[in-house]
């Protein structure tokens, strides 16, 4: 095959060939089943970064900050309603709901335009969550959590179509950017969103939080549905059939392999870690203390994005990839130690960085891998595996914590979520598999 020609199909899998117009036959762009994309991505049809990204970028990060003022409603309010085991419910009712949509999302992010799925939810998570308030007045604790299922349920059909918007928005030399970009609102968001939802719950209740977070979902679907993204683009048209396609990209490239591997193995430990911070804090004599290290982690993500916006290999290799996850996970395991205040939150903060170095490194390579007829099942996957992780994460908490201690319900974690990633390192082709 010469740079220019298109690459095609044979076998098996002959129902997903497609003609895909290749610069450079170096690089192995995607391979799922019988699809194979050879090349650099060629920059038909994909816009600068400008108004269209800014609209992206905010419709976004006021999604984040609008989920950190819920989240902050819901843990008071459900634990006033139904006691100490609010907690644990909430978690489980945010998470479940997202391994069953996600892979959904991908599909009609393939199907459809992906910015007309992320408007789509974000209407119906806006209006699913200002029914909580009236809910929360009658104390009917179970069409809250219904509320919070099925707005879940919503915003998880709705990621896979936001990671597959990114491409559409910014040119393949800007992806870098774009990607840190986002990814510091969604970090900006950890740090800064519980610090301003807490003065204002105790000002005004959980009413205002739940009705703030309504309207940031009004407003993210408006910029949603006036990018203005040709959809007769020819480039991403005619996605390929199944809902397998994404899941057979992943597993067949070692590198995105690694990359699924990573988001499940740091949602696990991530997510027992979060869960058992204030307690880490009580060990200092305060649980209040707990905000320090929430901001340790947003700190040390805010800090090493700023970095990672001009700083990048040229492609994110699978060794990089674990390295990064490696010290994230790491990270979280020394804050057992029981040293002293500093030397947990500098473990944090590394932590928090490393994260959203591989983070922004492996999306952006992913999007230049990736075919855009079917980047939102790929990004489905990376979707499905960091809720698994979490789901996992959240019931070793809760099953672990009240008879072996926080120390080593974390150190557990830790070690399983590295037992993750170790296979997604280990199983699998190891090399990509050669284009017709």
């Amino acid at each position: 095959m010469t740079a220019g020609q298109p690459a095609t199909s044979t076998g098996r899998s002959t129902e997903v060939a497609r003609e895909v117009p290749v610069l450079d036959p170096e690089v192995v762009i995607a391979q799922a089943g019988g699809l194979a994309v050879l090349g650099r991505p060629v920059e038909i049809g994909w816009e600068g970064l400008g108004s269209r990204f800014a609209r992206f970028f905010a419709a976004a990060t006021l999604s984040y900050y609008g989920d950190w003022f819920t989240t902050v409603a819901l843990v008071v309010l459900l634990y006033r309603l139904s006691g100490p085991a609010a907690p644990a419910g909430y978690m489980l009712a945010r998470v479940l709901p997202r391994l069953f949509s996600s892979g959904m999302g991908g599909v009609l992010a393939d199907r459809f335009q992906p910015q007309q799925v992320v408007a789509t939810c974000a209407v119906l998570q806006g209006l699913l969550t200002i029914s909580i308030v009236p809910s929360a007045h009658m104390h009917a604790v179970w069409a809250v959590y219904g509320a919070v299922v099925l707005a879940q349920f919503a915003g998880g059909g709705a990621r896979p179509a936001l990671g597959a918007l990114v491409p559409r928005v910014a040119p393949p030399q800007r992806l870098q950017r774009a990607n840190a970009l986002h990814s510091l609102g969604f970090s900006s968001s950890v740090a800064v969103g519980p610090a301003l939802a807490a003065p204002l719950l105790l000002a005004t209740g959980t009413d205002t939080l739940l009705v703030i977070d309504a309207a940031t979902f009004a407003i993210a679907a408006i910029l949603m549905v006036t990018l203005g993204i040709d959809s007769s683009r020819r480039a991403w048209s005619a996605p390929p059939r199944g809902l397998t396609v994404g899941l057979r990209a992943v597993w067949h490239d070692p590198t995105i392999r690694v990359l699924a591997a990573a988001w499940a193995c740091s949602a696990l430990a991530v997510t027992a870690a979060s869960s058992v911070l204030v307690l880490v804090a009580k060990s200092f004599g305060d649980e209040a203390k707990v905000g320090y290290l929430y901001a340790a982690v947003g700190g040390g993500s805010v800090l090493l994005g700023v970095l990672v916006l001009r700083v990048r290999p040229r492609f994110a290799s699978r060794d990089i990839l674990v390295g990064l996850t490696l010290l994230e996970v790491i990270c979280l395991a020394l804050i057992t130690l029981h040293g002293p205040m500093w030397a947990v939150l500098l473990p944090l903060a590394a932590s928090g960085g490393a994260g959203v170095v591989w983070q922004t490194w492996g999306t952006t390579d992913l999007q230049l891998r990736c075919h855009p007829a079917f980047l939102g099942r790929v990004n489905a996957v990376m979707v499905v595996a960091s809720s698994a992780g979490m789901l996992i994460g959240a019931v070793l908490a809760v099953a672990l914590v009240p008879w072996a201690g926080w120390e080593r319900t974390l150190f557990v974690a830790c070690c399983l979520s590295l037992a993750v990633l170790a296979a997604g390192v280990v199983l699998g082709p190891q090399r990509r598999a050669a284009a017709d």
